[in-house]
């Protein structure tokens, strides 16, 4: 891996935990960032209301309050900024939970640190960067919904988070895994939205339909234009909704 390939970021690092902790911490430093450390969310806060912080890493469990608490205090002052990374060692709380709840990703002790760099080097770039990359996939996923998308979001069989999209369609016996990478076409009235996303989520619902949870990793043009401007325009928590 590159070094350097977080220069210029300000990371901080939240976990009870110090040798995890300072652990962490030297090897974002390693790779160029400037790395800001606190044992607990009320000192995460304050180094928040500090310093302009480019993501954060942080534990769950923790005394005096979670990781989670901290999740929401950040989301609602800034759904955008910054990024927020969860980790945890227990079932604390669902993938599609914590995508929901507005977490950027969530990750189980004990986790290489590979992973780890690789997901907040992921996560500090911008989208225009983040959805360019070419993807190839052999995974293919077609769906008119035959309404607007406002119906769609309307509805609720369309959701549109920070990262990406939630909705229900009829498989027609294709079953996807978590992780797997599929190239979208998804069809409205008024829009055509096309790309690749990393499946997130994946549930039988009723009559044979199902909800699929999208992390982005491609975006056509067009389409990353439109999710450009929508975000901007809408006040959305979640990175990924989640239907319920």
């Amino acid at each position: 891996m590159d070094e350097l390939m977080l220069n210029g970021k300000t990371l901080l690092v939240v976990d009870d935990e110090a040798d995890l902790r300072d652990i962490v911490a030297s090897e974002l430093e390693f790779m160029g960032s400037r790395v800001f450390k606190a044992e607990n969310v009320k000192v995460a806060q304050q180094l928040l209301s500090e310093h302009d912080i480019d993501l954060v890493v942080s534990d769950i469990r923790m005394p005096g309050g979670t990781g989670v608490d901290l999740l929401n205090s950040m989301k609602h002052k800034n759904v955008l900024n910054p990024p927020i990374i969860l980790i945890t060692g227990f079932a604390d709380i669902t993938l599609e939970d914590a995508l929901d709840k507005g977490a950027e990703a969530l990750m189980s002790k004990p986790f290489k640190l590979d992973d780890l760099i690789q997901t907040v080097v992921k996560y500090t770039r911008s989208p225009q960067v983040r959805f360019s990359q070419n993807v190839i996939t052999t995974q293919h996923l077609e769906w008119d919904f035959f309404t607007t998308m406002a119906g769609g979001v309307f509805n609720k069989r369309f959701l549109i988070g920070r990262g990406g999209i939630s909705f229900i369609f009829q498989p027609e016996g294709k079953k996807y895994a978590l992780g797997d990478h599929i190239k979208f076409r998804l069809i409205f009235e008024d829009r055509e939205l096309n790309g690749v996303g990393i499946c997130r989520s994946f549930k039988y619902i009723e009559n044979s339909q199902v909800s699929l949870g999208l992390e982005f990793e491609h975006l056509e043009p067009q389409t990353l234009d439109f999710f450009l401007k929508y975000w901007r325009e809408n006040r959305i928590v979640a990175f990924i909704p989640a239907i319920k």
